[in-house]
Parts: C-alpha cells; structure tokens; sequence
C-alpha cells in the first residue's frame, strides 16, 4: 500500500533507522547520498527537551537537503510527551516518532520505551497525547514483547492503530533479547495481517536479497535499516538497485570508499567540532576500510594526533599507510590526552 504521511507519499520505502550515537547530521548526509526515502535523527528524551538541554536540541537539527527526516522521542510521561512534541515540530520534521522499543537498560530500565510494553493502557495514553498536540503525522516504533513469556504484539499493535498513530514499525525481538538471537519475522507478518495501518518491517537486514525476503515474508509495507547502515550506507543504493534491475554492486570500490571517509571527516568537523569529529570517526574507519589488511597501522597514526589536517592527510593516505611495515614502530607513540 502507499504510505500516506501528511504531504510525505511512500511507496515501498527505505528508511534510515534512529541510532543514538550515529545518525547525527554527518552520518545523515552520508547516508543521502545512497537515496533513502526517509531518515531518522539519534532518539531524544522528551524531558530534555522540554528543558531545551543543549546537546538534545543539537541532535535534532535538520538541514534542508537531507529531507524527508523523521525526530523520534521517548519518555514515559504523557503530558511530557506532547509538550517535547509541539516543541519538535517547530523544527520542522515531517514525522514525529515515538519510542517504544528500546532496550537499553539506561532507557527501559525508566519506563521509557521498551519499557511500556509493561503498561500498554500508558503507551496507548502516550500516543493519544502526542497525536493529538501536533499537525504532522506521528508514528511509532515497538518491539513485540518485554520477553518470550509476555509477548503482546497484537494487542500493542492495535492500541497504537486506534490511538491516532499513522504508522507502526517492528522490530522483531523482545525487549529481553536485546539484539540478540534473530529477528523473528513472521511477527512482522502477524502485525501486517491484524492492522489496518502500514507496518514497517526492522532488524537482521543485512543485504538488498534480506530486503527482498522480508517483503516477500511478510507482505510489510516499508523497510527500516539500522546496524547494517553503519557498517554499510551503501546499503540502500545497492537494495534499490537490486529492486529496479535485480542486480548491484556488490563490492564497494576502495575509491570510493575513501571518497566518503574524507567526506564524512569532512562534514563531522563542520558540524560537530573538531575534537568532537575525530572521536566520532574513530568507530567508523574500520566500516569504510574493513577491507584493508593491517588497518592497526592506519589507526594509530589517526588516533596519535588532535590536528584535524594531520588525520585528514592520514585518511588520504590509507593505503600506503597499511603497506608499510615501518608502521609497526608506532606502538611507542604515547597517549593523547583530550580536554574535559
């Protein structure tokens, strides 16, 4: 079916999962350029929000040329909730996300959302407020169950249906789980058989034939990516080219590659800061060089020094960097010390 959010019309689509830690500005315009249909900001409490926290409202921020994009909230307080809501959608998002699925212990372990899984009578109040308080299209992300012995999927899924929410994503583990085991598709399936709103399919996509076996599974109306995004942000061009033609680029050339590690560095210095950048960069180079032999060498030498130019130019010169087996010295380099 087409997805009808407000102005926003999907068909079929591919969506940026929320990551806290990852899908900031940088990592976003990166992602945009391999043509997703919508992508998620880094999940934000809606306390934080409505305190107007510094760091909170910066990772809300959304640039023109990566629209559409979606900002996912989470708290447990209804009236909390709406009010984060109004305030968020100043910002202009075209879709409001609500948060019932995460299960790290810092969020869930407070009532937010995986959490309310445990009091779905407060879940269906969460989205009744929001939906009510804003005019843009809101919607919501779950998990089906707390763990394998309260596993209340359908019953979830309908009291978001009948709240207001205009779309339901699933990711098929328990709360429990965490991203443990595999994701259990045919609750996907389940959902999509028993509501009448569209339903997203999540998790354990880990190439563009596991996108086509989720379709092909569950019958879902859209697909969500997250881990492998990270890994991979090529992951969206190379699905919906294997969509369109049945077959993609299966291997991502070291050209093209480094091409986007400088443009990440890049962006990650404009927006993020210098210091800032140079540690966000550090979990990604093994994703963008994974490839690469002996890639310790390059990393030492990019993690030796706070000069933005200096890694820059250590990023530039990857390949020789790994070939050269003088490297191996740098063990000596001490330590850098950061300002608190």
């Amino acid at each position: 079916m087409q997805i009808n959010l407000g102005k926003l019309k999907l068909n079929k689509p591919l969506i940026l999962a929320p990551m806290d830690g990852y899908t900031n500005i940088p990592f976003r315009l990166i992602i945009k350029e391999m043509q997703p249909d919508l992508m998620f900001t880094e999940f934000v409490n809606a306390d934080a929000i409505i305190y107007t926290n510094k760091k909170t409202m910066n990772k809300i921020q959304i640039l023109e040329e990566e629209r559409p994009v979606a900002i996912q909230l989470f708290g447990h307080n209804p009236e909390n909730m709406a009010k984060a809501a109004q305030i968020v959608e100043a910002f202009g998002p075209e879709v409001i996300d609500l948060n019932f699925g995460c299960p790290s212990p810092k969020v869930s372990g407070h009532g937010n959302g995986a959490g309310l899984l445990k009091n779905l009578p407060l879940l269906g109040e969460i989205c009744e407020k929001v939906a009510k308080s804003v005019n843009i299209p809101v919607t919501a992300k779950t998990r089906i169950g707390w763990d394998f012995n309260t596993i209340n999927i359908l019953e979830t899924g309908k009291i978001i249906e009948n709240s207001g929410i205009k779309m339901l994503t699933l990711h098929p583990r328990t709360k429990s789980q965490k991203y443990k085991g595999e994701a259990d598709w045919s609750y996907i399936k389940l959902l999509k058989e028993n509501i009448s709103i569209p339903v997203i399919g999540n998790g354990d996509i880990k190439s563009p034939e596991d996108a086509k076996r989720m379709y092909d599974e569950t019958n879902c109306d859209g697909i969500m990516i997250g881990r492998e995004a990270v890994s991979n942000p090529w992951i969206f061009r190379q699905t919906r080219e294997f969509f369109e033609t049945g077959n993609y680029e299966k291997e991502i050339s070291f050209e093209e590659r480094l091409k986007f590690c400088l443009l990440h560095f890049d962006l990650s210095v404009e927006y993020l800061g210098d210091q800032r950048a140079q540690f966000e960069m550090r979990k990604l180079y093994q994703n963008y060089f994974r490839a690469l032999p002996n890639l310790k060498r390059f990393k030492r030498l990019a993690f030796s020094t706070t000069d933005p130019q200096e890694i820059r130019s250590h990023i530039e010169n990857v390949m020789s960097i790994v070939n050269d087996h003088l490297i191996d010295s740098m063990e000596l380099i001490p330590k850098v010390k950061w300002d608190a």
